[in-house]
């Protein structure tokens, strides 16, 4: 079967390349174009699909302007399309996530969520998680969350932790991976995320504190709880 998928990959391409059979063309922002099939680009693209059978202008003319991102990238997705092959790497792996998701080609999408996975630092986390959330990058978010487990205490150095959510923060904290030095510091952390913002978090206080583990607390810890942080129970 994979042997048949890559030859017919191969005269699908050797079709485009030759022009044989073409039924659109596609017109790019730099003004150069790609002639297709309507029935591959159909098959591979919802977003085609409804393009071409909703009695549009582009269905009727056979002549489609594309605006979505730059020329080489559609150049890639059109390639990607008849080949299956398409380089993902740091540069363009963002700009592949959001053409991708433009014309539902959620294979491509899926392989640029691996990719960006593995990119994960404590320097680049929060752009990533953003990322992540914007396009619903499934695989990229959960790795965000276990980057964050593993890497608590370096983490909570950086803006990255205070920036997060209520609900980021009661993810990680009420998470029995969490590697933390210590219960104090998990504390300490969720004291450290309300003094970011007080006005706005010190009614998230009581809901994430039942979280934390007070048992596991120093008696040091225990008795600054009680006597310098009882304004976040009111």
């Amino acid at each position: 079967m994979d042997l048949h998928l890559r030859t017919f990959m191969r005269s699908l391409r050797r079709m485009r390349e030759n022009e044989a059979m073409t039924d659109v063309t596609l017109k790019l922002p730099d003004e150069s174009t790609i002639a297709c099939h309507k029935l591959i680009l159909m098959a591979a693209s919802s977003f085609f699909e409804s393009m071409f059978q909703s009695g549009l202008k582009e269905s009727i003319d056979n002549y489609v302007k594309l605006e979505f991102t730059d020329s080489d990238t559609i150049r890639a997705l059109v390639e990607y399309i008849y080949s299956g092959e398409i380089e993902v790497n740091k540069e363009n792996v963002q700009t592949l996530v959001a053409a991708s998701e433009f014309l539902f080609l959620e294979d491509l999408k899926a392989n640029c969520d691996d990719y960006l996975a593995t990119l994960i630092q404590s320097s680049n986390h929060q752009d990533l998680r953003d990322f992540g959330q914007k396009f619903n990058l499934k695989k990229l978010l959960s790795s965000t969350h276990e980057f964050y487990l593993s890497h608590f205490q370096e983490m909570i150095e950086t803006p990255s932790f205070t920036n997060l959510t209520e609900e980021e923060l009661v993810a990680l904290v009420s998470d029995d991976r969490l590697n933390a030095k210590s219960e104090d510091m998990v504390f300490e952390s969720v004291v450290q995320w309300v003094k970011e913002d007080p006005e706005q978090r010190k009614e998230a206080f009581p809901r994430i504190a039942p979280l934390i583990r007070f048992p596991l607390c120093t008696q040091k810890t225990l008795t600054k709880i009680v006597n310098c942080e009882q304004l976040m129970w009111n």
